[in-house]
């Protein structure tokens, strides 16, 4: 049986997604992931994730899928009901959640189609990349998930990621260590949002920035090293013009902008073929 997860988790202390072959390989959360569902199969079960996450960044929406045995939880021919659950994938979920630890929590579990496959069968991702931009504090509560980067100019961060929207080979923004058939990606989102800055336990301060970009793939580190170049826009150190020209290099030597650090960056969605996902969470 093919099981497809919905998963969660604060990757702050994880080595990122993908299990390392390496003798004292570092905790990951693909490690963690597989060896519940093992434990609850009775055998080794090998686990794919939609996308690899570094360590550090977080997920709201990673989508897994393995091939589990029948016998364990066996499917009953359910329908997928409101929590993104059939009968089978409810008790995986329960189980699941039972022997993980607290920063892995699986949302929701089905059956999925013997050729489904979380990363091949995915139309495009989306992510968040959180800014702080208040310079006097952080919230503890929001130290692992934001990057404190001081002020920025919206406008001049708005006016250069106008120039990313569409298709374009984004090798200026991939760092190396994985290669890759082609560094062209069609970029279909990329937005600014402001957070709400209302909060009654905080005295006033500058509102947060969310990034929101959406695309049929992403190369390694694309986005931190997108948001690294949108700061330095935002910081006058970059002219939003200069956007087109680092396209055209394509060489990350041209992009003197640093990778912004992992801990803002939120894997929050995978979109697939109808009846193939989840339907949450809801596109932002």
């Amino acid at each position: 049986m093919r099981l497809a997860l919905l998963v969660a988790y604060q990757g702050t202390r994880f080595s990122g997604w993908q299990i390392q072959e390496t003798p004292c390989a570092p905790l990951t959360v693909q490690g963690v992931l597989e060896s519940a569902v093992s434990r609850i199969s009775g055998r080794h079960v090998r686990l794919f994730g939609s996308g690899r996450t570094d360590a550090g960044v977080h997920a709201h929406g990673q989508v897994v899928h393995g091939d589990v045995p029948d016998s364990r939880f066996p499917p009953q021919g359910d329908a997928v009901a409101a929590d993104g659950c059939d009968a089978s994938g409810r008790r995986w979920r329960h189980s699941l959640n039972a022997l993980l630890p607290a920063d892995v929590r699986v949302l929701a579990a089905r059956t999925a189609r013997p050729d489904f496959h979380a990363r091949i069968s995915a139309l495009h991702k989306t992510y968040f990349y959180d800014l702080w931009q208040e310079t006097a504090f952080t919230p503890p509560r929001l130290v692992p998930f934001v990057w404190p980067c001081g002020p920025l100019d919206l406008d001049a961060m708005n006016a250069a990621l106008r120039f990313l929207i569409g298709r374009h080979n984004f090798a200026t923004f991939r760092n190396v260590g994985t290669e890759t058939e082609s560094d062209v990606r069609t970029l279909m989102e990329a937005r600014l949002v402001p957070l709400p800055a209302a909060d009654v336990l905080l005295p006033p301060h500058a509102p947060g920035l969310r990034l929101v970009l959406r695309a049929d793939g992403f190369l390694k580190q694309m986005v931190r090293n997108i948001t690294g170049m949108l700061a330095a826009c935002g910081r006058g150190k970059l002219s939003p013009d200069a956007v087109p020209a680092l396209l055209a290099a394509e060489d990350r030597r041209a992009l003197r902008a640093a990778t912004a650090p992992p801990q803002g960056l939120t894997l929050a969605r995978v979109t697939y073929p109808d009846g193939d996902g989840f339907a949450f969470p809801p596109e932002v």
